[in-house]
């Protein structure tokens, strides 16, 4: 009897250990910085362009994507301090559109959340599906060189389409871009 009581102690000790180590990042970062950069002279930013690639897109889904990728992400970049201009800005943004195959769609991957994922009566049966993905991209405009990126794949379903679901996914993808950096004029110039 101890001894099943102690393998069985030992059996639940091991589980909450290895419990412990598992993490789930339900959000996680959709964006990030690719190298180091000096954040502090990007006051100005424009809108480069918006790529669509993969399958075939209707001529109506492409022109909401074009319209309202440059949009959405030029209110999110001046809500954060970010000075809209139309060429020669500190910084520009590129958009790629990716539609295709996709024979998996991670729990966490969808716009719509893990829930709604979970709920859909075709998510174990549609484990391939058509679906988009979605690239930000920050360049900086002296050196053309990245300096920040966030990947969505798999954002949401082809059958699944709207302009709200698009608006919602360019947010999230820059959900995670920084504030800009507001410069006190009595610090002295480190350069």
């Amino acid at each position: 009897m101890k001894s099943v009581s102690r393998t069985l102690l030992a059996t639940l000790l091991s589980a909450v250990v290895l419990t412990g180590c598992a993490t789930f990042e339900a959000t996680g970062p959709e964006g990030d910085f690719v190298r180091s950069t000096n954040f502090s002279p990007l006051d100005t930013f424009s809108y480069k362009h918006t790529m669509v690639s993969g399958m075939a897109f209707r001529g109506s889904q492409e022109l909401a994507f074009k319209k309202l990728s440059p949009q959405v992400l030029t209110e999110e970049l001046t809500m954060r301090g970010f000075e809209a201009v139309e060429s020669g800005g500190d910084f520009y943004v590129v958009t790629k559109w990716r539609k295709e195959l996709s024979s998996h769609a991670g729990i966490f991957d969808s716009v719509d959340g893990p829930t709604a994922t979970m709920n859909r009566n075709s998510y174990t049966a549609s484990a391939g599906a058509v679906r988009f993905t979605l690239v930000v991209e920050l360049y900086e405009t002296a050196t053309s060189e990245l300096f920040w990126s966030a990947e969505l794949p798999n954002i949401f379903d082809a059958i699944q389409y709207s302009e709200e679901r698009v608006s919602l996914s360019l947010r999230r993808a820059i959900q995670n871009f920084p504030d800009r950096i507001e410069k006190d004029p009595n610090l002295p110039n480190i350069e």
